[in-house]
């Protein structure tokens, strides 16, 4: 589905619970207006140093189990965080106490893995120090190699693995939702934590430029900064405008973000500072807008060819009388309106960004017509592949015809490999695999009565799919087969959360 069935099933429920609107006000300690940090990176690692004495010689080797966090992200060299959990002696576990700085330089470039020295650290009454030094896989993922220790200068192994992250924005459509986490560890483990900060009834979630945002939609009317260096609690939290309705966040700067308002009189992006919430501006949108109450509907937005582009879903207030729709192409250092895409399909969703194997970028937009309800079901949408550095449509890359029904979310996997949620007249959702290149409908990876806001694709190659059985609500996630593969998904298990998930942002 699109934000506009999302937007009236939280109407609905928020209606249902609380009348007019919702007496949810955030707990008078959430907005700190504290500085967030930035968005890092985790690695489990194991390390086996099977030539360390203990005991007088009694027992022999241990294997540590450690975390590593870097601060920045892309290939070079980095400080990195370390946290060793615990320890094992011949097999028995230890505790191990760290005696140094806590911290390391780590080298993650040009397909190495190697760090400076690691402690010291004490276990069971022995000091020492070590480094690892390896190669990742491809993509990074993975690394693998040789650990030294300091007591002996005899070697031993490591294994790394990168974190696989995702938040969670999940909600009953009661008056308070949650933001939750999960992991997928050491490639083979999925780990949940719950209620790391509260959301709204009607929330969303976007990382963005190593920042992490939550928005709190209709009747809430807010956008939060979430602090990863303190479990994603609330760093500040600033109204938009009441009623105004935010749907997305997108940082153009150190200073500055945009805020899609939803709702009219608003009809514009907003610009905040993203260090504290302030305004700084707007970027008027209604004249763009083709419906008889001239109303945009901005919905998603997603950066390429150096602008911004803001889906306009341009819908009039009583959402029966839609016309095509449109991007606006933003340039961030003027803000201004430069352009506008004209879709063939109505009622824009999730944008996606590409780079084709030619180098050019491509934005795909899930289209997703009209969903039955007001109006009778309309399949006038797809997935539009659109040319951003020539603000043109190109071509479709799935018709709803052929996926058999209204598309809802999108998520590419790379250019011969895309998911789309569907749903039939009936309101059953199905999550299809199909290549964006012909519009071949590949199978159903998913298929449930339940409501299916979002997909995601996580680093490494895996699919996110919420479950919002409202018996046993989670998240699963899947591996995705490689390219020339001829398997389908499999299953790398689920994660178990206490409300159902609404809104997913992949944070690795």
């Amino acid at each position: 589905m699109t934000r506009v069935t999302h937007v009236t099933l939280a109407m609905a429920a928020l209606l249902a619970a609380a009348g007019c609107g919702s007496d949810y006000a955030p707990p008078a300690d959430v907005t700190t207006g504290v500085p967030a940090g930035a968005l890092d990176r985790v690695y489990d690692v194991d390390v086996d140093l099977p030539h360390v004495v203990f005991d007088g010689g009694r027992r022999v080797g241990v294997r540590l189990d450690l975390v590593l966090r870097v601060d920045t992200f892309g290939p070079g060299r980095h400080v990195a965080r370390v946290a060793h959990r615990g320890a094992r002696v011949a097999g028995e576990p230890e505790p191990v106490t760290s005696l140094g700085a806590g911290t390391t330089t780590l080298i993650d470039a040009g397909g190495l893995f190697e760090t400076g020295r690691i402690g010291p650290v004490q276990v069971a009454g022995v000091s020492f120090e070590y480094v690892l030094r390896g190669t990742q896989s491809p993509g990074g993922w993975q690394a693998s190699g040789e650990a030294l220790e300091s007591q002996t200068a005899l070697g031993g192994r490591f294994d790394a693995w990168r974190r696989r992250r995702l938040l969670v924005a999940s909600t009953d459509f009661s008056p308070a939702g949650s933001v939750d986490r999960v992991s997928f560890e050491r490639d083979a483990a999925v780990a949940v934590e719950t209620d790391l900060a509260r959301a709204s009834a009607d929330p969303f979630l976007r990382a963005t430029g190593g920042a992490v945002f939550l928005v709190n939609r209709l009747s809430f009317d807010n956008v939060a900064r979430l602090d990863p260096e303190r479990g994603f609690a609330i760093a500040w939290q600033a109204g938009v405008g009441a009623g105004a309705n935010p749907h997305d966040v997108l940082l153009v700067g150190p200073d500055r973000a945009f805020v899609t308002r939803y709702e009219p009189p608003f009809d514009d992006v907003l610009v905040i500072d993203p260090r504290g919430g302030g305004a700084r501006g707007t970027i008027d949108l209604a004249p763009l807008a083709e419906n008889p109450d001239g109303t945009p509907r901005p919905d998603r937005m997603r950066a390429a060819a150096g602008l911004v582009f803001v889906g306009l879903q341009d819908i009039d207030r009583t959402f029966t009388r839609w016309a095509d729709g449109k991007l606006a192409a933003i340039d961030p250092a003027t803000e201004q309106v430069v352009g506008v895409v004209r879709l063939p399909g109505r009622n824009p969703g999730t944008i996606e960004r590409l780079v084709e194997p030619d180098g050019r970028e491509r934005l795909y937009v899930a289209l997703g017509g009209i969903f039955p309800g007001l109006l009778p079901q309309e399949l006038s949408g797809g997935v539009a592949v659109v040319d951003p550095a020539n603000l043109a449509f190109e071509r479709w890359a799935l018709d709803d015809d052929d996926a058999g029904g209204n598309v809802g979310a999108l998520a590419l996997a790379r250019p011969d490999l895309g998911y789309v949620v569907v749903s039939d007249a009936a309101f059953r959702n199905r999550v299809l695999a199909f290549d964006p290149r012909d519009g071949t409908v590949l199978r159903t990876v998913w298929e449930t009565a339940d409501f299916v806001p979002e997909l995601e694709v996580l680093g490494g190659g895996l699919l996110a799919i919420p479950d919002r059985s409202f018996a046993a609500p989670r998240v699963c996630l899947y591996r995705i087969p490689p390219p020339g593969a001829t398997t389908a998904e499999t299953a790398a298990g689920c994660g178990a959360l206490r409300r159902g998930p609404f809104s997913l942002e992949a944070l690795d």
